[in-house]
């Protein structure tokens, strides 16, 4: 009879995990990736038990990848059903086989490439007996529409728009005020009002011809709001385009806001293109043809008077700038030439300054679940890290650590931008948040890294938007394969190779938490476009003066110069 063993007392000791020196307390097993591949101290050990302190100092999501199984080692009943669902490895190759649609390809999501019959004219709950609304109601949507629309689409002059239509609606063009109501959130009547902003336009008559639509800058405006509210309806951008042009014949005698509102509608008819699907011939065709305007949105004088007017106009030149990188970026992809393609460190210097200019504590929201923060802001930062993935994915095994930690980062800023009030106001934003994580997802394939699929499907999900339906069932059959059986993802090749030790410069790291810039602050010897309002924020710096332009017309000028060579 064998003696039997005597069990060691198991002892407990309690970790203060906010005390900085922990790490020297715990012995832990295993390291996060990040620690890992930094061959840094992991002081958590135990995935899903919080953030370690590693990570939480470079504003890492703390992930574990499964840990693979010992090959002949037994497995008793016991430790089988306490392995969760692992992985099953599934190559780049395999992956645009089988699942086509998630594919992005040339800067092309294929799923928009794919023949899909969109109804553009929806079963809208319409009446014909429908009655003029009462001046409450239309004021009362009218003030939604400049709080909840106005900030993140600047279309419409509001100080001039709300004054006229405090004094008499009337004055103002049936298409435009049923567009503004149409557009306003809390409206439960946006399907009537499109309609009879159509019916104003004579867009439902079958004998409709262009010369039927007045040329003035409110049939513009209301055809750039009806295409926001429908934006399959791409023949709406083609009137306003065709309007635009003859506009500057029709105005004979322009005051500054007139000319500054025409500037702001052919921006935003730009932005909406080239942030669209360029994969549509139609709205590929209509890129082509577009001119950019020579100068940048200015604020007016009255916008200056209010509190936020001169930041909302610089933080809409930010979009509308990154708009022109992004579309000639995927022109470039789609062509196959590289005269569009921007420099990976070009493209790293630009938003690593424009990310030092924003303020610390909007810094820190920009990836925080609880702070609230500006929706362009957001919006720049989500364009930046998608036109960066979209880059680093042409080169993808040399750049492998900035692509997965970029991944990470835009998914839990676009699943924090789909939660904002603002966000179906942001031009063409539902279409860019889908497109940013059908890229993360290429990424994760690539790296074997699968632990994200499901909140990409889940956050695309959340995305209140007719969307193609076969991209959720190609969601869901990927996230069934993936899961099918408990095999173990191997490693990928690329964790293998030697890691150096390099400065990411798109890592959100959390700054000193001051109000002032840091002095200490080490910059390229040559930044790009420093000191134009596209790099700079209102909380920082104040208002912006007209010569700080200079570089980024420059910068335009050149866009144009290569387009007509061409």
């Amino acid at each position: 009879m064998s003696l039997q063993r005597k069990k060691k007392p198991v002892e407990f000791h309690f970790v203060d995990m906010n005390d900085p020196s922990r790490y020297k307390k715990l012995k832990v097993s295993r390291a996060c990736d990040f620690c890992r591949r930094r061959k840094s101290k992991c002081d958590i050990g135990i995935p899903g038990s919080g953030t370690c302190s590693n990570c939480k100092k470079h504003q890492m999501i703390c992930i574990f990848s499964p840990v693979s199984t010992i090959k002949g080692t037994p497995q008793t009943e016991e430790t089988i059903l306490l392995t969760p669902t692992i992985c099953i490895p599934m190559n780049y190759q395999e992956f645009q086989s089988k699942y086509p649609l998630l594919v992005i390809k040339n800067g092309q999501a294929a799923y928009e490439m794919s023949t899909f019959n969109y109804d553009y004219q929806h079963n809208y709950n319409y009446s014909d007996s429908i009655t003029e609304p009462s001046i409450e109601l239309e004021t009362s949507l009218f003030k939604d529409y400049f709080k909840s629309v106005h900030p993140a689409y600047p279309l419409l002059f509001k100080q001039c728009i709300m004054n006229i239509h405090s004094k008499d609606r009337n004055l103002l063009s049936k298409p435009l005020r049923y567009a503004i109501m149409m557009s306003a959130s809390t409206c439960k009547l946006s399907d009537s009002f499109y309609q009879l902003a159509r019916k104003e336009l004579y867009l439902t008559s079958p004998k409709f011809s262009l010369p039927m639509l007045p040329v003035r800058l409110d049939t513009v405006q209301s055809l750039l709001l009806m295409y926001k509210y429908n934006n399959k309806a791409s023949h709406y951008l083609q009137l306003a385009h065709t309007l635009l042009n003859q506009l500057p014949s029709h105005v004979l005698f322009q005051h500054q806001q007139q000319s500054e509102m025409i500037l702001r509608a052919r921006w935003i008819l730009f932005t909406s293109i080239a942030l669209s699907n360029l994969s549509d011939s139609t709205l590929y065709d209509l890129y082509i043809q577009i001119d950019l305007p020579a100068d940048l949105p200015q604020p007016l004088d009255e916008e200056l008077q209010e509190q936020d007017g001169p930041a909302l106009i610089n933080r809409f030149s930010q979009i509308v700038n990154l708009s022109v990188l992004y579309s000639h970026t995927v022109q470039s992809m789609i062509t196959g030439s590289v005269s569009h393609i921007i420099c990976i460190d070009q493209f790293k210097t630009t938003r690593q300054h424009w990310h030092d200019s924003l303020n610390p504590v909007t810094q820190n929201a920009l990836i925080s679940q609880q702070d609230r923060i500006d929706i362009l802001i957001l919006y720049n930062a989500v364009i930046y890290d998608t036109l960066y993935l979209l880059l680093l994915s042409r080169n993808y095994h040399h750049h492998y650590h900035d692509a997965i930690e970029t991944s990470y980062r835009l998914q839990v800023m676009v699943q924090k931008w789909i939660k904002h009030s603002g966000f179906s106001s942001a031009i063409q934003s539902k279409r860019m948040a889908i497109f940013a994580l059908l890229l993360c997802l290429q990424i994760h394939i690539l790296s074997n890294t699968f632990d994200c699929v499901e909140n990409i499907r889940l956050i695309i999900n959340s995305i209140q938007s007719p969307i193609d339906s076969r991209l959720d069932q190609q969601l869901n059959e990927l996230l069934g394969q993936l899961t099918l059986d408990r095999i173990t993802t191997p490693s990928s090749p690329y964790e293998q190779q030697p890691q150096p030790q390099q400065l990411d410069y798109f890592s959100l790291r959390p700054r000193q938490q001051t109000l002032m810039p840091s002095t200490n602050c080490s910059s390229p010897s040559t930044p790009l476009c420093l000191n134009s309002p596209l790099v700079q924020d209102k909380e920082w710096v104040g208002l912006i003066m007209p010569q700080e332009h200079t570089l980024l017309q420059e910068q335009l000028q050149q866009l144009q110069i290569e387009e007509s060579d061409q």
